[in-house]
């Protein structure tokens, strides 16, 4: 936008942008000042491209004058209230404007219809105006121009664009006006029509159903309501049997959390005469999940939303106390450092509960360089952002928590892992996310907050990554073929309404039909086959796409070559440790042992190849689900084709090929069956029953085939990216085992090396055992008969005892001993007393003193003196070096004057010979010290 505002000049927009639409609304709001806007909308005259620009620049006018007045009235309640005062705030203190100056007001020449102000005065329906008024219904029409020829496309008359890209507001297509609902204009006999919802909105099909017939929504509450007596069966209750739609809705307890609404995988025919058995309804319902993609940015921010108004409105006793502050909690830990001494520490934290929402950047953090212009700049862009998702975020809240209630879009682990409250660490664990996330230095540009001599990114730079990433999706398609000419789908779109998406669905849908030959439709089993392939081929297109749309099917096999690569680097790492150990073990130098400890360890350490395991499981697991996915979609549009093939009277599903079989008789047409006249008085817009021709009913049967055959295929890649995901995690447990049986092979050395010293020590102990058992009595025998005992000297007198006196003392001292012995031995209660007072007395000793404080503020332990220990000797060698290097350095000196003198004396072209044999290490030793 920067290069349009600088180079564009003038209000000749051709010149600068070009001549679509989209170039002219960039135009207006992009290069225009809002002094030249009114004149430039009134220059839009005379074309019909001048229009249509009009049109969209006034609508837009008007949406952005809805969405200021909705902010505005919602004031300092909400989120977008605040946001728009705080914008406002620092736009006039960036440009200040003279107070009799009015705020700018829509062009005098904007059509009334398309005004700020709203019929209606409450802000809750001026919201849901806002809602349905951003949310477009595309309408597809097709029709024959002769009897013999295939239905071509259409544009209708009544809307707006041309073929496929006509749109009305999805408040038209749900409003009860016969004159202005496309859905309730007649469909004529040789008319396709197609129209979409672009949400899974259970009240809002129900709508658009009863607008088609016609009808009153009906009360779909209960299994099994009948209409009250007197009433008539509507054809939209028939059609919305509980049976055929709310029934097959799974999660619908409020205790359960929103992602866990999905409807079951099914495709049944329906019929809608309540009186009469239908052998072949003509109705076919069918609902079927697809994969997509979301930014996790977006993903985020619908997350969030969800939990506002989902779970926060039904939340158990637990959720609401663990919403509380959190505590403070001390932790006392004692532990000993180096020295052995105990040091008592503790820790004061806050003890947060886990979160599993990871944190992002807000309107409330500021950039690095806090100028003026910069917030103003970044308010615009978050308030551009709460507008585009405005009508998303609206549609959550009004319609998340009603009955029928709103399906939301689910990742790919919501989908399956349902009962998990919060799937956001799976989210961000995808192999499409960590696939797509670009190194956080790569957006580490002239940032000022580190260190630029750092090798490291800030944190804001790394904060940025979390928008870039995308993660895979589950949607689910809604489909109804109501009378064999009419077809209503629903499904989601990404979040957000202004930022072009060339992958969505629907937008495939359309350029597919833009594309199509002229007779690729041909019933409205064609388009139905048309919107299923589109929908399954998600991911498995192979042509680039134009937005961030992922590789998803690259992203896998990116994955899994680069954990193959590493398991197979771990391989040839291990056998290199292997044979390093063997080799050690074989040395007979008894320094390779200290190496051998090294790749010991190393063969021991299974957390390289746990990690990656891990990795691979979780590769694993999302093929898995993927492979599911398409599993269900193959069963449901297996389903679908034999509805066709019975509608239809199709040969046997082996002859689709077959160009010969066109005139088998079983291909005849189909005899109508007439109506009776009271319903086509009734419901004028239906049709009789269709004749099929046996070309036509080929074609569906080609088509289905290929839409079959596509949807194998895709299946067998998946299952090929399984397989070779499954190798890998074979080999990676084939290599765990292999170090688990290494660890037991150093098991047994180890014994084997400690049965050999223990025998060692044991023949040793055997010696000193034997020596004792020769020498213990005679030194008994001796001590014994040495004592000075009256009864062997046989003298008496003062201070001589006899033997009765000498056992008297020395028994009960030996049994004190011993005993003290045993119970500082086998007794932990006697120990732990001893330790108590000890240790207590010994703290007292010496924090009484200040030798402890002195001790403590030297910082001294046994690490540092042997750091201190080593610097000292080291310095003590190189200084012994040095002196040893001078001394020799100056007997060189010497020796070369000696040489040269003799050289001059003798023959001068012998110096360099007696030079060379100086001694090499000298000179070595001396270009080391330097």
């Amino acid at each position: 936008m920067a290069e349009f505002i600088k180079y564009c000049k003038g209000n000749n927009y051709n010149e600068v942008h070009g001549s679509s639409v989209e170039e002219g609304l960039l135009h207006f709001f992009g290069c225009l000042k809002f002094s030249d806007r009114a004149e430039f909308l009134g220059s839009l005259q005379g074309t019909e491209a001048n229009d249509k620009l009009r049109l969209r620049i006034t609508g837009e006018l008007a949406r952005t004058a809805k969405l200021r007045e909705i902010f505005e009235a919602e004031g300092l309640k909400t989120e977008t209230g605040k946001l728009l005062k705080s914008f406002k705030a620092t736009l006039y203190q960036r440009f200040p404007r003279p107070r009799s100056q009015a705020p700018e007001e829509l062009p005098q020449n904007v059509p009334a219809s398309q005004g700020p102000t709203s019929r209606s005065e409450n802000l809750e329906d001026k919201l849901m105006e806002v809602v349905l008024g951003d949310l477009r219904a595309n309408v597809i029409y097709f029709k024959k121009k002769s009897k013999e020829d295939p239905p071509a496309p259409y544009d209708h008359p009544e809307l707006e664009d041309t073929f496929p890209d006509q749109r009305v507001p999805l408040s038209l297509l749900l409003e009860e006006n016969p004159k202005r609902n496309p859905l309730m204009w007649k469909c004529e006999e040789d008319m396709i029509r197609y129209f979409h919802i672009p949400a899974n909105n259970m009240s809002w099909v129900e709508e658009a159903i009863a607008r088609y017939y016609n009808e009153k929504k009906p009360d779909l509450h209960g299994p099994y309501r009948k209409p009250r007596q007197g009433v008539q069966e509507l054809k939209t209750r028939m059609l919305l049997r509980p049976q055929y739609w709310r029934s097959l809705q799974h999660g619908d307890r409020p205790d359960l959390p929103t992602h866990t609404r999905h409807m079951r995988p099914r495709c049944y025919p329906i019929s809608t005469d309540h009186e009469n058995t239908v052998p072949k309804p003509k109705n076919l319902m069918l609902f079927m999940p697809y994969l997509h993609w979301e930014t996790d940015r977006r993903r985020l921010k619908s997350a969030e939303i969800l939990k506002r108004h989902g779970l926060a409105k039904w939340s158990p006793f637990s959720d609401v106390v663990g919403n509380a502050a959190d505590p403070v909690v001390e932790t006392t830990m004692d532990r000993e450092n180096s020295d052995g001494l105990l040091e008592n520490i503790t820790t004061r934290n806050w003890s947060r509960r886990p979160s599993a929402s990871p944190a992002k950047i807000t309107h409330q953090s500021r950039p690095q360089r806090q100028t003026l212009l910069g917030r103003l700049l970044l308010k615009a862009a978050i308030l551009f952002e709460a507008m585009d998702g405005f009508a998303d975020e609206k549609l959550i809240e009004k319609h998340l928590s009603k009955k029928p209630p709103l399906h939301p879009r689910r990742t790919l682990d919501q989908s399956y892992y349902w009962t998990l409250k919060d799937t956001c660490s799976r989210d961000r664990d995808q192999v499409v996310y960590r696939g797509t996330a670009p190194y956080p230095k790569l957006l580490h540009f002239g940032c000022k907050k580190d260190d630029p001599k750092k090798d490291k990114a800030c944190p804001q730079c790394t904060e940025n990554v979390k928008k870039v990433p995308r993660v895979v999706m589950v949607d689910q398609l809604w489909m109804w073929i109501l009378d064999e000419n009419t077809i209503i789908t629903s499904f989601p779109k990404r979040w957000g309404r202004n930022k072009p998406d060339p992958s969505a669905v629907q937008k495939c849908i359309r350029t597919r039909l833009r594309a199509a030959r002229v007779d690729e439709v041909r019933c409205a089993y064609d388009l139905a086959i048309i919107i299923l392939d589109q929908v399954s081929r998600v991911f498995f297109d192979r042509t680039q796409p134009t937005d961030l749309q992922p590789q998803v099917i690259d992203s896998f096999a990116n994955a899994i070559g680069k954990v193959t690569h590493k398991q197979t680097i771990a391989f040839d790492h291990f056998w290199e440790c292997t044979r390093l150990v063997s080799k050690g073990y074989n040395s007979r130098d008894e320094t390779a042992f200290t190496s051998v400890k090294k790749w010991q360890d190393t063969l021991l350490d299974i957390n390289p190849e746990g990690d990656l395991l891990r990795e691979i499981k979780d590769i694993l697991d999302e093929l898995f689900i993927m492979t599911l996915i398409k599993t269900q979609q193959e069963t449901v549009i297996r389903t679908f084709v034999k509805n066709c093939q019975r509608l239809q009277n199709w040969d046997s599903p082996g002859d689709a090929d077959n160009r010969s079989d066109r005139s088998s008789p079983r291909l005849s047409p189909i005899k109508p069956k007439q109506r009776r006249m009271s319903s086509l008085t009734a419901v004028p817009y239906l049709t009789l029953d269709q004749q099929y021709d046996p070309e036509d009913v080929n074609w569906t049967k080609i088509c289905a085939r290929e839409l079959l055959d596509n949807l194998g295929d895709q299946v067998l890649e998946l299952q090929s990216l399984k397989n070779a995901a499954e190798n890998t995690s074979v080999a990676l447990k084939d290599l765990l085992a292999l170090k688990q049986q290494q660890a037991g092979v150093v098991e047994a050395r180890e014994s084997v090396k400690q049965g050999e010293e223990s025998l060692r020590q044991g023949r040793s102990i055997m010696l000193f055992t034997i020596i004792t058992i020769v020498f213990l009595p005679m030194s008994f025998f001796t001590g014994v008969f040495g004592m000075n005992a009256t009864n062997l000297t046989g003298s008496n007198g003062p201070g001589l005892y006899n033997w009765g006196d000498i056992f008297r003392f020395m028994i009960p001292i030996s049994a004190f001993i011993i005993t003290c012995s045993l119970l500082l031995a086998f007794s932990k209660l006697v120990r732990a007393f001893l330790s108590f007072w000890f240790n207590i007395g010994w703290a007292w000793l010496i924090t009484s003193t200040p030798a402890y404080i002195r001790w403590r503020e030297t910082h001294l332990n046994s690490k540092k003196l042997a750091e201190e220990e080593t610097k000292i000797v080291n310095r003590m060698k190189k200084k012994a070096l040095q002196v040893e290097f001078q001394r020799k350095e100056e007997e060189m000196v010497r020796r070369e004057a000696m040489l040269k003198e003799e050289a001059m004396r003798q023959n001068p072209t012998s110096l360099q010979g007696r030079i060379g044999g100086l001694v090499d290490g000298d000179v070595e030793m001396g270009v080391r010290l330097r």
